[in-house]
């Protein structure tokens, strides 16, 4: 009895997220619950998630969202680490994961779902990892336009927006100078893109479309509000779209179409697969 008492004793009580989909509405509770995993160091950690409806009832469906029920971005408070990852629905409506984080900081973990009916809702949980870890110094310095990752140059068209406005950005990844070739969809979509208000840690995650030599190719200045599915209030994360084959090659030229509802300066992680390894572009945008 005593021991069962010290153990309840030090775990840790379930964090009530903060509902973070910019534009968006809350209509359920998040929560995480976190403890460290089997090997004992701080690092790697058991995380539980889980949603309820108003009343406290525990949601036990959700709707596949590009091939996952639940996808989790981790992200460092000083914006320089970021994880994908997608813990595994229990019959109890909780989803699973052990997961190392790379270093010892505070950490902003962001559940992404889409409850059956209710259409996606997104939590902010603040996590410190490794003890009592300060809120980190963010500083946010301009990327340009071209960045590096791996093996590829990653080019957008622009890093300045306009806030509460239609925005078409290009994308171009090139390798060796040359339009990469061996690039393949992740998770059903030619990448995967997630900003981050670096004031209030707001968050929008989209997929790009490739760019056509018609409709799409002169992205700049183009209307494509008219285009299906091209109106969702934080961007294409909203939008019907039918996943991509991993096995496909895809365009090495898409277009970022969304809506930064919030002036400030966001970090925009770009997400793709190139070969049969994920990199991570990393740019700061900043919306006026």
């Amino acid at each position: 009895m005593l021991l069962a008492t010290a153990l309840a004793e030090t775990a840790a009580a379930p964090i009530d997220g903060t509902f973070a989909l910019q534009s968006g509405t809350a209509k359920t509770h998040g929560f995480l619950s976190a403890s460290i995993a089997g090997t004992e160091s701080p690092l790697d950690q058991s995380l539980n998630f889980w949603m309820t409806e108003p009343d406290g009832t525990t949601i036990l469906h959700y709707t596949v969202d590009m091939t996952k029920l639940l996808h989790v971005i981790v992200v460092s408070d000083d914006f320089k680490q970021f994880l994908h990852i997608h813990p595994v629905l229990g019959p109890d409506g909780h989803f699973t994961i052990e997961q190392r984080f790379p270093e010892a900081a505070l950490y902003h973990i962001y559940a992404d779902g889409e409850p059956h009916g209710i259409g996606q809702q997104v939590f902010r949980f603040d996590l410190g990892i490794g003890g009592k870890v300060p809120a980190a110094t963010r500083t946010l310095v301009p990327t340009g336009t071209k960045v590096v990752s791996g093996p590829y140059t990653v080019e957008v068209s622009t890093t300045t927006v306009a806030a509460g406005k239609d925005t078409p950005i290009a994308v171009h990844i090139l390798r060796a100078g040359k339009p990469a070739s061996d690039l393949h969809p992740y998770l059903g979509a030619l990448a995967h893109a997630v900003f981050l208000n670096a004031r209030d840690l707001t968050y929008v995650h989209v997929h790009p479309m490739p760019l056509g030599s018609d409709s799409m190719g002169s992205m700049p200045g183009m209307d494509m509000s008219s285009m299906p599915g091209m109106s969702g209030t934080s961007g294409m994360s909203g939008m019907d779209m039918k996943p991509l084959p991993d096995s496909t090659t895809s365009s090495p030229d898409m277009g970022l179409h969304l809506v930064l509802r919030e002036r400030g300066t966001y970090k925009l992680w770009l997400q793709f697969r190139g070969g049969t390894s994920l990199y991570v572009a990393p740019f700061v945008i900043t919306v006026n």
